[in-house]
């Protein structure tokens, strides 16, 4: 390994073996206190390039410094330089190391950063046994398979995930979901409220009336009862929960249908409102409840006619027979 002074024109950036540019999702554009310190005591450390077996210099450590550099015009800057001979586990290492902070801003950095690994055919087992390890990641025999897939995400929805700070088993379900679905419900970030697990529930939801209807995501879109909820005047937030609704009601049509017959009946009769019909939405526990809520003794007694009318033990057989 030497230090030498090399021409800047010569150093591979973006095209460098080593970039973390399609890798590393970075929080902000802040000036950094490197560039500070540029400005004023100029470059006091070497770049680190590694030198291939065609003598071509690819980037390793000194993205800013570079920069900076050509922002002043200079020629030359001075490179420590890696052979050819370095083994490639080394300088990921030292790449992760310098890069900490922001690898660990994030799961999706963090699997990126594997996936980074992988294609610089790292040993798999290095990458399990160390990389994984260092990341507090629990692999499975499947588990770089997932990282990939990962990676291979909506670049936009991978911002997405970086920002919310989304956990791996997110990730792993988003890859589940069509990309082209993905990219639509990321272009509605602007109109719905979109957390993590809205996120997925909405695609979860979509993505299982699209097979079942056999449509494109267009054709929902493009539905009246659709547009009416994104061109109506709700704000963010209820725009996004009438869309859940929707999205519920397309999802369970027969439990839907069971839960608006019973709302139906128990609106059909004319019951004192301290008496309140609660039962299991899902239908899996087949039961209803009837609660009183009593804060004058004098409404008792016309609270329990209610209760004994024959009105109400009609209601109630025909709701038990509906569960």
């Amino acid at each position: 390994m030497t230090v030498e002074m090399v021409d800047i024109k010569d150093v591979l950036v973006n095209d460098s073996l080593f970039s973390l540019r399609d890798y590393i999702l970075e929080s902000g554009t802040e000036p950094s206190c490197q560039i500070s310190s540029f400005q004023s005591f100029g470059i006091l450390y070497p770049v680190i390039v590694y030198r291939d077996s065609k003598k071509q210099l690819h980037l390793i450590d000194g993205v800013k410094r570079v920069q900076h550099a050509k922002l002043t015009q200079q020629k030359t800057i001075r490179a420590m330089i890696l052979p050819e001979t370095s083994p490639v586990t080394d300088i990921i290492s030292l790449i992760i190391c310098n890069k900490r902070h922001e690898i660990e801003s994030s799961i999706i950095n963090k699997v990126q950063s594997i996936c980074f690994a992988i294609s610089l055919n790292a040993p798999e087992s290095w990458i399990l046994d160390i990389l994984c390890f260092s990341f507090d990641f629990k692999p499975h025999s499947e588990f770089l398979r997932e990282c990939e897939r990962i990676n291979n995400l909506p670049k936009e929805i991978k911002r997405f995930c970086h920002d919310k700070k989304i956990s791996l088993k997110q990730l792993v379900n988003f890859t589940h979901y069509p990309g082209e679905l993905l990219e639509k419900l990321i272009g509605w970030k602007n109109v719905l409220q979109l957390t993590a697990s809205t996120l997925d529930e909405v695609a979860s939801n979509i993505n299982d009336c699209l097979k079942r209807e056999n449509k494109t995501v267009d054709d929902l879109l493009s539905e009246p009862e659709v547009q009416e909820i994104f061109d109506s005047s709700l704000g963010p937030r209820e725009k996004t929960e009438q869309f859940r609704q929707l999205l519920h009601l397309r999802k369970f049509p027969l439990l839907s249908a069971s839960n608006s017959r019973i709302e139906k009946a128990v609106r059909s009769i004319n019951m004192p409102r301290e008496i309140k019909f609660t039962w299991d939405r899902t239908l899996e526990n087949k039961k209803m409840e009837i609660n009183v809520l009593l804060n004058d003794p004098v409404k008792w007694a016309g609270i329990l006619k209610a209760l004994q009318s024959h009105e109400l033990k009609t209601t109630i057989e025909s709701i038990l027979d509906e569960l």
